[in-house]
């Protein structure tokens, strides 16, 4: 078994490099196909730390009427955390409802005259309310309009942000189904590629292939030069694209991280940089040596 596996592999070797140019287009397209995968991953990286942003400011504001106590408020705030769906509720006085505003429009003396005009203090005390997703914002909406807080609700910001909260869900769930889809096909664009690379590579070698035969040479040692040629390739190209992504992520960072204020893709890159590089490792293997096989069949069949 150990003779078996050494001359399979020092004729895969010898195959690999004999075959020079061919593989050479073999690997650049896993290294194309490997690098453009693995983006997505960091693209989902970057796209999930913009919706985090956005998440955390939507948000319910719930009015409370003019006679609603401080005691009632608290109520009904320790009702809304206890909600499974609750991130966080926020009690906003009227005096800091007031204040917030003095200090957004500071720039504005007559919009701040007018308010010392009218002598009171017109706004509302509110609660402002984080959901854990954007998707559970309804069920917490149920309780706000139910009948036990009627009384005490004069109204509910939710109208105005629900659109937004609405394209938010959406947008995640079609980048994550687009992402798929698109790794999906590369992986089917690479094997295509890499097999008609490969077989006219094993079409160089059907006399060969031939001769091995006519000797009694079995498939599995026909097969398995290969199937080296196709893992030699994936992990040339898996080595290739992890260097050439750890270069684009360190002096893109900087670019990327004031495009998505704060996001730094080489950081990301780092932390991950293990299961990353395993996983274009196995994926690269994996592309090669199925086109391999694929290329192969028609010579053990004929």
């Amino acid at each position: 078994m150990f003779t078996f596996l050494r001359r399979v592999i020092r004729f895969g070797w010898h195959n690999f490099w004999r075959a020079g140019g061919l593989n050479i287009a073999t690997v650049f397209v896993l290294i194309v196909t490997l690098t453009l995968i693995t983006c997505l991953f960091i693209s989902e990286g970057a796209v999930n730390h913009i919706m985090d942003q956005i998440k955390e400011k939507i948000d319910i504001s719930v009015y409370m009427t003019p006679d609603t106590s401080d005691e009632e408020i608290e109520l009904i705030k320790n009702k809304l955390v206890a909600m499974p769906e609750v991130q966080e509720v926020k009690i906003v006085s009227k005096e800091d409802a007031m204040n917030q505003f003095r200090e957004k429009h500071q720039n504005d003396p007559v919009l701040l005259e007018s308010l010392d005009i009218v002598g009171t203090n017109p706004f509302y005390a509110s609660l402002d309310i984080k959901a854990k997703n954007p998707e559970q914002y309804a069920a917490i909406l149920e309780v706000i309009n139910s009948d036990s807080l009627k009384d005490v609700v004069y109204k509910v910001d939710y109208v105005e942000k629900k659109t937004v909260i609405e394209k938010l869900s959406g947008f995640i769930t079609n980048v994550n189904t687009g992402g798929l889809a698109l790794a999906l096909a590369l992986g089917v664009v690479a094997v295509l590629v890499a097999f008609n690379t490969i077989r006219v590579a094993i079409y160089d070698a059907s006399k060969e292939i031939s001769i091995m035969r006519l000797v009694g040479a079995s498939n599995s040692f026909i097969r398995g030069p290969f199937i080296v040629q196709g893992i030699i390739s994936g992990a040339i190209a898996a080595l290739a694209s992890f260097i050439i992504l750890l270069l684009m992520t360190y002096f893109l960072a900087p670019k990327i991280e004031s495009l998505t204020s704060g996001f730094n893709v080489f950081s990301w890159f780092i932390s991950r940089a293990f299961g990353l590089f395993f996983l274009q490792l196995v994926s690269g293997i994996a592309l090669g040596v199925i086109s391999s096989l694929i290329a192969i069949r028609k010579y053990l069949t004929a």
